[in-house]
């Protein structure tokens, strides 16, 4: 199955949008500039947005495979995951971060399974995805499963002594969130906080088991399954 759409060079579809729109520059200083600019930039439009249907394309493709009885050809007549390829092909045109655009195509996988969540469900889950960024994302998977966290990444567990805090799990979970200091890390959590995706405070001391055990909510933990990779 032929997954990827065709395409031009960039210098081709430059050189060809520069030629047709010639014939009208305005007749002014930096007309010309602006019109290779505009040509440009609707190239790289264009390429992420067909990078984009790739992606999902291939997804299905595997999922095919994958999942018995699963027909990706009958997704077409589906107006509901329709509506789940516009909203979800607007968010990735708009944000250019793997991590967002993974979850994103993680989320219209499972938007295509026979299992997915009912239609509201998924507007909703895919505001959230729009809202947060990427650290969000981040931040609620290292919560959501402390212990796979760690697992996945490879990174070493924090040896917590009779008492610990959520704050030294995450600093430990995300060395790059940890050198921004811990103000930084409060500001990223309050936000998931405010969407109601986690359910535990973040500061205060607790056992190392209290450290370890998941703070998303159940909206949270719905929000990671979407956006987890069915294949």
């Amino acid at each position: 199955m032929d997954t990827k759409p065709p395409a031009h060079s960039r210098s081709r579809e430059i050189a060809q949008t520069v030629t047709e729109a010639g014939l009208n520059l305005i007749p002014v200083a930096g007309g010309s500039v602006a019109v290779i600019l505009m040509a440009a930039l609707n190239y790289s439009v264009n390429q992420r947005r067909e990078q984009w249907f790739t992606d999902v394309a291939e997804g299905l493709a595997e999922l095919r495979e994958k999942v018995d009885a699963f027909d990706p050809q009958g997704l077409a007549e589906d107006e509901g995951f329709l509506d789940s390829v516009v909203t979800a092909t607007q968010i990735a045109e708009r944000n250019s971060q793997q991590v967002k655009r993974d979850a994103l195509r993680n989320a219209l996988l499972n938007a295509a399974l026979p299992s997915a969540p009912g239609h509201d469900d998924q507007q909703q889950l895919f505001r959230l995805i729009d809202e947060l960024m990427p650290t969000h994302i981040r931040l609620l998977g290292l919560l959501g499963d402390p212990a796979g966290w760690f697992d996945r990444t490879g990174l070493d567990r924090p040896q917590f002594a009779l008492s610990s805090n959520r704050t030294t799990l995450i600093k430990a979970g995300m060395p790059d969130l940890a050198t921004r200091g811990d103000e930084v890390i409060r500001r990223y959590y309050r936000v998931l906080e405010a969407a109601g995706l986690v359910q535990a405070p973040l500061g205060g001391m607790m056992s190392a088991d209290g450290a370890w055990s998941p703070a998303a909510s159940d909206l949270g933990h719905e929000l990671l399954a979407f956006i987890h990779d069915p294949r």
